[in-house]
């Protein structure tokens, strides 16, 4: 499956539009954060008053199930912006957890609000920024839901065939960072089925 990519702001950089273009004053409104592997950005119940860009590194976004239990059901890496925009009224219990070292860009709530409302370039890249994420979502839906679970591994391996790396400059490929738990939670199955599905390929390719 293709990425979809909207050509007019493949390389639009928000930060350098807000400093170099428009002459804000960013101090106090955005800083970088480094956050080692395995450790959460953010979890409930933590008052959410940032955006996050991801500099580079990947994360997995997820929530929680009845039980209590996470779940995952996206990875962020490179240029990927992720966090609450608090539009929901409180029904928004996400977690974001680094699969490698991630150096990320944190803007000010209010501040990424305000732009987005009051310069109409910000906004345009916005929307076409969500409409990017909402399409992605729709295609690895659709795919996800045309296959069965060797299909479905083969998919994501595929899809997450991404070379990316970690703040020290080391480079993994995404798609080797995600777990049986993960992969399970992204398609919808078991880890145990994951884990029958993955031996079979392995003797598959002996």
């Amino acid at each position: 499956m293709e990425r979809p990519i909207n050509t007019n702001y493949e390389n639009f950089d928000l930060f350098h539009y807000l400093r170099d273009s428009l002459g804000h004053n960013l101090d106090g409104k955005v800083f970088e954060l480094i956050v080692q592997k395995n450790e959460y950005v953010y979890k409930p119940p933590l008052e959410h008053r940032y955006i996050y860009e991801v500099i580079n590194g990947a994360l997995k976004l997820g929530s929680y199930t009845e039980q209590g239990e996470e779940f995952v059901y996206d990875v962020v890496s490179e240029k990927d912006f992720f966090g609450n925009l608090k539009y929901l009224n409180n029904q928004f219990f996400e977690f974001s957890k680094t699969l490698t070292a991630t150096r990320l860009r944190v803007y000010q709530l209010s501040f990424f609000k305000e732009v987005i409302i009051e310069e109409p370039a910000i906004a345009e890249w916005f929307i076409s920024y969500i409409v990017k994420r909402w399409c992605t979502a729709e295609k690895k839906l659709r795919k996800i839901n045309e296959r069965n679970t060797s299909e479905k591994l083969r998919f994501l391996e595929s899809y997450f065939n991404k070379n990316i790396n970690d703040d020290a400059g080391s480079t993994y490929k995404l798609y080797d960072l995600l777990t049986q738990k993960d992969l399970g939670d992204l398609i919808g199955a078991t880890r145990q089925t994951i884990s029958n599905a993955l031996k079979k390929k392995s003797v598959s390719t002996i």
